[in-house]
C-alpha cells in the first residue's frame, strides 16, 4: 500500500497470498480504484500534449497572416496611388478574415478536447442543409470557376445531428474544394444501413500532392514543405472530430483526378420507418 502511489502508474496492482472474501473485495475495490486514476492521468497527459500541439499550430499558422498584414499595412502607409492602396487594403481584408476563420477554428478545437462543446441532436434533412451551405458560398466558387454539380434524385432520409456542429463541418468541407479544387465538384448520396452518406468529390490541380491517408490529421495541409497562408490545417481534422462526436464517420479516397470526401450520418431510424 505504501508503494502504490509511486508505482500505480507504471501499471501495478494490489494482489492477496490467501483467500479472505472480504479482503479480496476490498482489494478489488482499491485496484478499480488504480484504474480509474490511471486512466485519469492519462486522459491528463494527452490532454496536456493536445494543448501543447494547438499552441505551438497556432502560433505558425497565425504568424503568416500576421506578416502579410503587418507588411501591407507599412506598404499602404509608404504609397499614395489609391489603385495600389485599394489592392493592399483588399489583400488585408483577406488576412483578417482568414485570422477570424482561424481563431474560430482554435476555439472550436479548444471546446472539443475538453469536452465543452455539448450537443444537441435533432432530426433534419441533410441534402437541404448540404445546398444552403454550398450556396451561402456562391460567390466564393464563383470566383475560383467551380462548378458545383447537385444530384437530380435525393435520398430524403432525415439524420440525427448537431445543427451547428454539421453546419461548420460543411463550411469546413467547401472551403477545401475552394482550396484545392481544380474546376468542379460532384454531390451524391446514397443509403448504406443506418447511415446516409453524404460523398463531396473535387477535381485536383495537377500539381497537388494530397497525401490522403493524412488528410484528418492534426495541422495537416496539401504540401506540408509550403507555407500554405490559406489553410490552418484544422478544418478537416476539427470536422472529423465533431462527425466522430454525432456518432457519424467520415473518411477521404483519391480516385484518378478525383479526391472524395465521404460524410456518413446516422438516420433517424424513426422518421424513416413512418
Amino acid at each position: 500500500m505504501k508503494e502504490l502511489p509511486t508505482r500505480s502508474s507504471y501499471g501495478n496492482r494490489l494482489s492477496l497470498d490467501f483467500r479472505e472474501r472480504t479482503l479480496l473485495d476490498l482489494i478489488d475495490e482499491l485496484n478499480r480504484m488504480v484504474d480509474s486514476y490511471e486512466e485519469k492521468q492519462r486522459l491528463a497527459k494527452n490532454m496536456e500534449e493536445n494543448v501543447k500541439l494547438t499552441i505551438a499550430g497556432l502560433s505558425h499558422d497565425l504568424r503568416t497572416p500576421l506578416t502579410s498584414i503587418h507588411g501591407y499595412v507599412q506598404l499602404l502607409h509608404a504609397t499614395t496611388d489609391e489603385a495600389k492602396r485599394a489592392e493592399y487594403l483588399t489583400i488585408i481584408e483577406h488576412a483578417v478574415k482568414r485570422l477570424l476563420e482561424m481563431t474560430d477554428q482554435f476555439y472550436d478545437l479548444a471546446q472539443m478536447e475538453t469536452n465543452q462543446k455539448a450537443l444537441t441532436l435533432v432530426s433534419m434533412s441533410l441534402p437541404n442543409l448540404v445546398e444552403d451551405i454550398f450556396l451561402s458560398f456562391y460567390a466564393q466558387l464563383l470566383e475560383k470557376n467551380i462548378e458545383v454539380h447537385f444530384p437530380e434524385d435525393v435520398c430524403e432520409s432525415q439524420v440525427i445531428a448537431d445543427k451547428i456542429m454539421l453546419t461548420r463541418v460543411l463550411q469546413n468541407m467547401v472551403q477545401n474544394i475552394l482550396r484545392y479544387a481544380k474546376s468542379e465538384a460532384v454531390i451524391s448520396y446514397h443509403r448504406d444501413g443506418d447511415f446516409l452518406i453524404l460523398s463531396v468529390k473535387n477535381d485536383i490541380k495537377a500539381e497537388s500532392e494530397i497525401a490522403v491517408e493524412k488528410v484528418f490529421m492534426r495541422f495537416y495541409t496539401e504540401v506540408t514543405s509550403r507555407t500554405n497562408t490559406e489553410a490552418s490545417g484544422l478544418g478537416l481534422y476539427l470536422s472529423k472530430k465533431l462527425v466522430d462526436k454525432m456518432s457519424g464517420k467520415m473518411d477521404a479516397e483519391l480516385q484518378g483526378k478525383w479526391f472524395i470526401i465521404h460524410l456518413y450520418m446516422p438516420v433517424n431510424r424513426i422518421q424513416s420507418m413512418s
